[in-house]
């Protein structure tokens, strides 16, 4: 490999390179954050588990 005549470019160079990954990937994390919160809170409530989002039905009258 030749030489650099300025390491310190490299040197720039590879951390540029670093943050744009890291900013990739950051990005695809919070979609995927996104999307897994809209999942869970679109499923439907397993059995016996009260549903508090929803209305209940109201008690019966004497």
């Amino acid at each position: 490999m030749k030489k650099t005549k300025n390491p310190l470019i490299l040197v720039f160079a590879i951390i540029g390179v670093c943050a744009v990954l890291y900013g990739v990937w950051h990005l695809y994390n919070q979609q995927v954050a996104e999307e897994r919160a809209r999942a869970l809170f679109a499923a439907p409530a397993s059995s016996g588990v009260p549903d508090i989002f929803h209305n209940a039905p109201p008690p019966p009258q004497p």
